[in-house]
């Protein structure tokens, strides 16, 4: 997923210099730009195992930057899917509403690659192995020592089971947008033309 986003009054501004002749000088405030918002949006991506975090990039062109990030997730991370991206993306500008509209559709895989991703995840925040959780816990639990009980197989069919639950309530009802490149372009868009106005002409 990459935003190619045209910054409202941007042309107003440019049009003020000799680009040829300001050409260094625009660069560096695009390059500026584009770090920003790369590290802002890497900031509030959510983490789970760090790889959309780390998929986040920033690409420089002439006068022009790309901010996106590579995982085949981002966009249904960052807009939500099903009720809530219709909720969230109806709040965005027409330019990000159109971007959002191409990202419809599946990700490309399967139900099962999802339950195991999410059966994954079910084992890396540890919701099978302490008494309590934000959304529960799975498997059996001795009250006496607080720790789960069974062997690792059951345990693993137990979180499975889970994973499985919470998958189809997914399929169901969609996820919540949990934006992290709208907000990083919008915290920046004045920046880069406030920078570009301070250029010495």
């Amino acid at each position: 997923m990459a935003v190619h986003i045209k910054i409202e009054g941007l042309e107003k501004t440019l049009a003020r210099f000799d680009v040829k002749k300001f050409e260094p000088q625009i660069q560096k405030c695009f390059d500026d730009f584009g770090i920003r918002v790369e590290m802002k949006a890497k900031g509030l991506a959510p983490v789970n195992e760090g790889r959309l975090k780390s998929s986040i990039f920033h690409q420089s062109g002439r006068l022009s930057q790309t901010v996106g990030a590579s995982v085949n997730y981002a966009a249904y991370l960052e807009f939500g899917t099903r009720k809530f991206a219709a909720e969230y993306v109806a709040t965005l500008p027409p330019d990000w509403q159109s971007f959002a509209a191409t990202k419809r559709g599946g990700a490309g895989g399967s139900f099962r690659e999802m339950v195991e991703r999410i059966t994954e995840w079910v084992r890396h925040k540890g919701l099978g192995t302490g008494f309590a959780g934000r959304i529960g816990v799975t498997g059996s639990y001795s009250i006496k020592s607080r720790r789960r009980v069974g062997s690792k197989a059951s345990q693993d069919a137990e979180n499975r089971k889970a994973a499985y639950a919470i998958a189809l309530h997914i399929l169901r009802n969609g996820i919540k947008a949990q934006p992290f490149l709208y907000p990083a372009y919008n915290r920046y868009k004045d920046q880069l033309l406030t920078d570009l106005k301070a250029i010495k002409v």
